[in-house]
């Protein structure tokens, strides 16, 4: 059945007059005085109308589109927009303005605000993947689909991030002592450090936003799991996400007291929030879409409640009190998923506007890129000769970021045209 695309009665009809008119005519008198042949027709007919009919009242479960869907680029495109903004509140509060001034705790809960720009990028691909995983469920298929796509821009960038700190860097470019194999070297101190540099590629800190490729391969190996689970209980959407949340709970205490992961926001186990409910919606797409706005005002809530409570232990921090790190954890992973998931059903009304959709779709196409090459382009934006001319201005907060977001869109641009974005990205 599935070689035939018959959705309707009306196609199924159509095909079996096509098939009875593709022979010739001596053959076709015998089928039509025949009423045992007709019978054997008509049962067949009727078989393939079943099918159909309960084909269409199952749930599609994922079916990937076969055309690019906006609506993920316009997720993508906000979530890059998350992303620029809460690395430039950060930065614009350390340079350009004046500690505890108004203009400074401004932008510091801004930057606190927008906390949850790396869950909405894993909750797209959760569910994009979750999606494939329904209709193609064959576990190393989609490893070798998936994993190159990330493993390859995420070593490429962590060279050139390497790269650029044995440039800029007058610590990494200090000659010391190291080994090898038990026998003695010596070098810049970024190259013979083997083990630290080992512990960079494991953990994705080369530079400070590589982590996210790191969590983002983890997260891909666990999800054919967690499609596997959804499938296997056929929970609701809420069933979904308070598992996920008493399962974040328990790996968190876990954390605090055995330390077992060094870095555990380097770690997709710290992200089951977007793990789970994005393997969900993957699987449940069109039900989804169907009832997403539904769960807005509870999703508005939770924000509500667990954000107040996340920016109180922030206050804590930056008055140099003890954070209560069970809260501040917990409450930032509800906070962070909840708005994920509603970027997720914004995208879907966005995305019906023409405008809007002419914005965001290209900064989500190129969202990558963009992650990558930022943070290095905003580290040349903070030398002095800059920052004292935008001091002048009074417009640094606004003109950094602008200016940022259009260099790294210029430099994407020489890559393609160079044609080193293959080498670079690992797409084109």
């Amino acid at each position: 059945m599935a070689a035939i695309d018959l959705t309707t009665e009306r196609h199924v009809s159509d095909f079996f007059i096509f098939s009875i008119n593709s022979l010739d005519e001596e053959f076709q008198l015998k089928v039509f005085n025949s009423t045992e042949s007709f019978d054997a027709f008509e049962t067949m007919e009727s078989i393939i109308l079943e099918s159909v009919s309960i084909e269409e009242k199952m749930e599609p479960m994922g079916t990937p589109p076969k055309q690019r869907d906006a609506l993920f680029d316009v997720a993508k495109g906000i979530g890059i927009l998350i992303v620029l903004g809460h690395h430039s509140f950060s930065n614009s509060a350390r340079l350009y303005s004046v500690p505890h001034s108004y203009l400074w705790w401004t932008l510091s809960f801004l930057n606190r605000i927008l906390s949850f720009s790396v869950p909405v990028f894993l909750l797209v691909s959760a569910v994009l993947s979750a999606r494939t995983l329904m209709t193609k469920p064959q576990v190393l298929p989609f490893y070798k689909r998936r994993l190159p796509g990330v493993l390859w821009p995420y070593l490429a960038w962590t060279v050139v991030y390497w790269v650029a700190r044995m440039v800029l860097d007058r610590n990494a470019q200090k000659i010391v002592p190291s080994s090898i194999f038990g026998f003695p070297i010596s070098g810049p101190a970024l190259m013979v450090h083997f083990k630290e540099r080992w512990l960079e590629v494991v953990w994705g800190k080369s530079y400070f936003h590589l982590y996210f490729l790191v969590v983002l391969v983890e997260l891909l190996i666990l999800l054919p799991l967690a499609v596997k689970y959804v499938r296997w209980r056929n929970p609701s959407f809420w069933e979904v996400f308070g598992t996920a949340f008493a399962l974040q709970g328990a790996i968190m205490v876990t954390q605090h007291y055995t330390a077992l992961v060094p870095y555990p926001g380097s770690c997709a186990l710290w992200y089951i929030g977007s793990l789970l409910p994005g393997a969900w919606i993957g699987a449940n797409w069109s039900t989804f879409k169907e009832q997403a706005h539904k769960w807005v005002y509870p999703l508005v809530g939770l924000v509500a409640v667990t954000g107040i409570l996340f920016l109180r232990e922030e206050l804590n921090v930056i008055h140099g009190l003890i954070a209560d790190n069970y809260l501040s954890n917990g409450s930032l992973t509800i906070y962070a998923s909840s708005l994920a998931v509603l970027v997720l059903i914004g995208s879907i009304k966005i995305s019906e506007n023409e405008r809007a959709r002419k914005i965001l779709e290209p900064l989500g196409k190129y969202s990558l890129q963009i992650y990558l090459i930022h943070p290095g382009v905003m580290q040349l934006l903070e030398r002095q000769r800059f920052t004292r001319v935008m001091s002048i201005t009074h417009l640094g907060p606004i003109l950094s970021p602008a200016l940022m977001l259009a260099i790294t869109i210029g430099l994407i641009l020489l890559f393609r045209v160079t044609r080193t974005e293959k080498l670079l990205f690992g797409r084109s």
